[in-house]
C-alpha cells in the first residue's frame, strides 16, 4: 500500500486516479499544450522546462514518494504553477486517465531497462503501451526517449519501427567525445553519464498520421 501524499500537498498532487479521463482545464485551470514525463525523479527536467515554457501545461508521473515531494518543494519555491504530479504507473495511467490526443509531447529518460529475459514484460515500451501512445498524442505530438542500457534501446527501436505509419523515429547514439560535446545534461542521470563518457541511446521523433 502506498503511503498516502500530505493532506495539504495541493492540486499538486491530485489525490486518486479519475474515473474519466483527466480535464486538463479543469486541472490546471488554464488551457495550453501538454507535455508529460514519465518517471521524472527529482525533477531537474520537468521543473526547467516549467520554467522555460509557462505558456504549456507539465504533468509529471513519478512512484517514489520523496521524489514526488521534491518536486512539489522546488515548484512551490520556484513559483511554478504549471506542473502537477501524479504518483501513478505508467502504463495505468495512459490507459485510464488519458483521452484521446490530449498530449502534445511525450518525455521518458533512463527508464528502468529490466535487463533480464524473465522481466521482460515489465518495460514499459511494449506494443500495448504504444497503441496508447499513438491514441493520446496529437498529430505532430514529440516523442523523447533516452536510454543508457542498449538493449533496452534495441527493444525500444523495434517496437516503435512496427508502427511506422505512426511513429517518425530517429534513433542516435552518443558514443564520443565529439557527440557529447555541447549536451549539458537534462537530467541527473544524464548528468552523470555524460560525465563518466558512457554511450547513451535516443529515440526521437513525433506522431504522423493514423
Amino acid at each position: 500500500m502506498k503511503k498516502p501524499l500530505p493532506a495539504d500537498s495541493g492540486i499538486l498532487f491530485p489525490k486518486d486516479l479519475p474515473a474519466e479521463p483527466v480535464d486538463w482545464l479543469r486541472l490546471f485551470g488554464k488551457e495550453g499544450p501538454v507535455e508529460l514525463e514519465v518517471g521524472c525523479g527529482k525533477g531537474r527536467y520537468l521543473l526547467e522546462r516549467a520554467a522555460d515554457h509557462p505558456d504549456r501545461l507539465f504533468v509529471g508521473l513519478e512512484f517514489a514518494r520523496a521524489y514526488v515531494l521534491t518536486i512539489e518543494k522546488r515548484a512551490r519555491q520556484r513559483g511554478l504553477a504549471n506542473i502537477r504530479l501524479f504518483r501513478e504507473e505508467a502504463a495505468r495511467f495512459f490507459r485510464d486517465c488519458l483521452g484521446d490526443r490530449s498530449l502534445h509531447a511525450f518525455h521518458l529518460f533512463y527508464p528502468d531497462p529490466w535487463p533480464k529475459t524473465r522481466h521482460h514484460r515489465r518495460r514499459l515500451i511494449q506494443d500495448e503501451f504504444l497503441a496508447d501512445l499513438r491514441r493520446v498524442l496529437v498529430p505532430g505530438g514529440i516523442i523523447q526517449i533516452a536510454t543508457d542500457h542498449e538493449g533496452y534501446f534495441e527493444w525500444m527501436a523495434r517496437k516503435f519501427n512496427q508502427w511506422k505509419g505512426t511513429f517518425l523515429i530517429e534513433a542516435d547514439i552518443i558514443d564520443s567525445p565529439r557527440k557529447r560535446h555541447g549536451l549539458k545534461g537534462r537530467t541527473n542521470y544524464e548528468v552523470r553519464f555524460l560525465e563518466e563518457g558512457r554511450p547513451l541511446y535516443f529515440l526521437n521523433g513525433q506522431r504522423t498520421g493514423f
